[in-house]
């Protein structure tokens, strides 16, 4: 299963149409989906708007006609300027003989008193590419369709006046009892409160190429995608065969960002895991996990305090004064390592972006929002799929954006991850997935899977904790990460 954003599903449709597809045989198959879930009604109503997603309406009409419903097709009014397949179906439906009604102001009462007469109300006036609220006649249908309608209302792809990015409503919006998708799942869709207006979603698949990636949509990872991929431990193995991890993190005011991240990269089973800190950051390790190793993390670093490690981590309380700063440019210029780059490395990093073009191995960028903003001066909130998959692509890293349903993307494969809830919001929680990505990047998981991976582990094991307690705390999650890798590789959800 796949989603997108405005943008993305825009590239979806346009991929097809260059693949040989005409808009009105693409508005077909659409159609085609919807009829099964229009054949139990008698009495249909359908608003059409002027552009695809009223042709859709147009199309499912004539389907219904010919199956002996009785549907009335609503048009605007305002509606002068049609898109070509709208143009096409709409002409159609005067030559099948189909009651077309126009809304008007002076036909707005009678419509609205006619409503009861229908068992169902389809809703094809606009699709995802609306960026205002309805107004006019529009609003005013909507309005009463919300107020007095009492039986099911379907929205064709996505409710008319909800916005496809944020799942926020427009000032008008029509609240439906289903909606039937085509393609992937509006980003929108995954607000929880999104379901108001959309009540239930069904996904419907159209009969055409499978072109999802080639247009940048996000798969959604979910258990059974993510039990494909991690490794079972092999019989011989010992600490070696599990990689040598090293962590540049934490500083004496912030300890604990330290402590965390290398913990987890301990419990997510990494062979030997090394905290180069300061001297009193590596004596609170020792009582907090002792099967980490530590080291004194010099004045300037040199090439060989690379050496021998399998993947590197900076940030997680490094500080951000001038001497970190030289450790974020040491480790750019003297390590080759698989690098995870988090917190304070990465505002440190922002001045540094171009060297990344010269980087030949995998990096990974783990920010917040509120991080990807400081690092990303170009970013844009409207559309967070596609800007995130750019900025992977224009610095050739891959981008861990952390929030509800994290994503990752390496600017070609993309994903939204189906695990991790609210009472994860706690100070350390990143600080955790970060040691896990490393730890997995060291025995040897490429960088975009060790992040996939080290995103639902660290989420599925907050969502355990969840069942049964207000707020997740880190250190109680990084002891789940190895009950939590059993489920997965055992497949136990």
């Amino acid at each position: 299963m796949y989603v997108g954003s405005q943008e993305l599903l825009k590239r979806y449709d346009e991929y097809l149409l260059n693949q040989g597809y005409s808009i009105e045989e693409l508005v077909g198959k659409a159609s085609d989906c919807l009829l099964k879930y229009m054949l139990s009604y008698q009495h249909i109503g359908i608003f059409c708007g002027p552009g695809n997603n009223g042709a859709d309406g147009l199309s499912l009409a004539i389907k219904l006609f010919h199956n002996y419903k009785d549907v009335d097709v609503f048009i605007f009014e305002q509606d002068h300027c049609l898109s070509q397949a709208n143009e096409y179906y709409l002409r159609l439906c005067y030559q099948e003989g189909i009651n077309i009604i126009v809304v008007c102001e002076d036909a707005l009462q009678d419509i609205i008193d006619s409503f009861e007469k229908y068992d169902v109300l389809v809703d094809a006036m606009f699709g995802f590419g609306l960026n205002s609220s309805p107004r006019g006649l529009y609003k005013h249908i909507i309005d009463h369709m919300n107020q007095s309608y009492q039986h099911d209302i379907i929205a064709v792809d996505i409710p008319t006046g909800f916005d496809c990015n944020s799942g926020q409503p427009y000032q008008s919006v029509v609240c439906s009892t289903q909606t039937i998708t085509f393609t992937a799942l509006k980003n929108g869709f995954l607000n929880p409160e999104s379901c108001f207006y959309t009540g239930k979603v069904v996904l419907e698949i159209l009969d055409v190429i499978d072109c999802f990636e080639e247009a940048g949509l996000y798969q959604l990872a979910d258990f059974d995608y993510v039990s494909s991929l991690l490794k079972e431990r092999v019989f011989d193995g010992h600490k070696g065969t599990y990689g040598r991890v090293a962590l540049l993190t934490g500083c004496d005011e912030y300890k604990g960002a330290a402590l965390l991240s290398t913990k987890s990269a301990v419990y997510s089973g990494t062979g030997i895991a090394t905290l180069i800190s300061s001297s009193q950051v590596n004596q609170s390790l020792s009582l907090f996990c002792p099967e980490a190793t530590t080291k004194m993390r010099p004045q300037k670093l040199c090439k060989e305090d690379f050496d021998g490690y399998d993947a590197l981590l900076i940030g997680c309380g490094l500080g951000l004064d001038q001497q970190s700063e030289q450790y974020v440019i040491d480790t750019l210029t003297l390590s080759k390592q698989p690098l995870v780059v988090d917190a304070d490395a990465l505002t440190l990093i922002a001045s540094y972006l171009p060297q990344l073009h010269e980087q030949n191995r995998d990096i990974i960028f783990t920010p917040h929002m509120g991080e990807f903003a400081r690092v990303n001066k170009e970013i844009d909130s409207r559309d967070i799929l596609k800007c995130a998959q750019d900025f992977a692509r224009k610095y050739h890293i891959i981008l861990v954006l952390k929030g509800p349903y994290t994503i990752v993307t390496d600017g070609n494969e993309s994903f939204r991850v189906l695990a991790g809830n609210k009472a994860m919001a706690t100070g350390g929680m990143g600080d955790t997935l970060s040691g896990i990505i490393v730890s997995l990047l060291g025995q040897g998981y490429s960088g975009l899977m060790a992040s996939l991976l080290g995103v639902y582990i660290h989420g599925y094991a907050g969502d355990l904790l969840a069942e049964k307690n207000y707020t997740v705390l880190p250190s109680k999650l990084i002891e789940k990460i190895p009950e939590v890798m059993l489920k997965i590789i055992k497949k136990q959800l």
